[in-house]
């Protein structure tokens, strides 16, 4: 059968020392953060591995950030030079408080407008961000829909977002057991919305938290979302790579 992870990093793997081989059966996404990333990228993404490019919000703490409208259309030639199949990772960070909460927010919006105009699907970051989050969740038109990545605000957002037709991703920390409040909203996210991922080489799931990770630690992460549904775990895997086709499905990106 094959595995999934939704999201993860080939490049900061590889910056960390970290195997970037892939298992052959794996199926996901390698996840853009800004729009110079790619050259670096490429020769690590695995052919029919999926891939994304964007400008995530910490570009907007750089030196040399020019702008919403600017960077967006830096994201805009990446795919017309790069192809890709999702638009991500976008989306807002206060618990860094890159840029300005306005510069975020601006950020944000133009690449979701541009998702629309190449017909992708989304990744979206957030964190600490919700009230922000959720007015844009209310008033956007996820016409390709999209993922709530490494989600980890309250059970209430899960319902909005899966009402505006997103799917939810649950990162390593789902496994943390302080993070009750992660847990409830993934008890209850509908089976046909379940994502999981690893976001290696970030936020190893337990028993490896604290250690750099990889893709193949989704299993952990898995297996700890089907006990915590009281679900069959492979019954819960194989829900998890129909959804993610169902949503590569909608995308009209291509690969190289």
């Amino acid at each position: 059968m094959e595995i999934l992870d939704s999201h993860f990093h080939l490049y900061s793997m590889k910056k960390r020392g970290i195997d970037t081989t892939l298992p052959e059966n794996l199926i996901g996404i390698d996840v853009g953060t800004d729009p110079y990333d790619y050259e670096e990228r490429k020769a690590l993404i695995s052919p029919g591995i999926d891939y994304s490019h964007a400008a995530g919000p910490w570009c907007t703490s750089r030196e040399d950030y020019s702008g919403a409208e600017d960077y967006t259309e830096k994201v805009r030639d990446c795919f017309s030079r790069y192809k890709g199949t999702f638009l991500g990772e976008i989306g807002l960070d206060y618990h860094w408080m890159y840029g300005t909460k306005e510069e975020q927010v601006s950020l944000f919006r133009e690449q979701l407008e541009l998702a629309n105009d190449l017909s992708l699907p989304v990744i979206i970051h957030s964190r600490d961000a919700d009230e922000d989050l959720v007015g844009i969740l209310k008033t956007h038109d996820f016409k390709f829909s999209g993922i709530m990545h490494c989600f980890s605000s309250e059970r209430e957002v899960m319902e909005i977002a899966v009402e505006r037709g997103l799917y939810i991703s649950f990162s390593g920390n789902v496994t943390y057991k302080s993070n009750l409040k992660i847990q409830e909203a993934a008890r209850a996210v509908p089976s046909e919305r379940l994502l999981y991922e690893t976001d290696s080489p970030y936020l190893a799931p337990l028993p490896f938290r604290g250690k750099p990770c990889k893709p193949e630690y989704t299993k952990y992460t898995s297996a700890f979302l089907a006990e915590l549904r009281g679900e069959d775990v492979e019954d819960m895997r194989r829900q998890a790579v129909e959804n993610f086709k169902k949503l590569k499905s909608l995308s009209k990106g291509s690969l190289l």
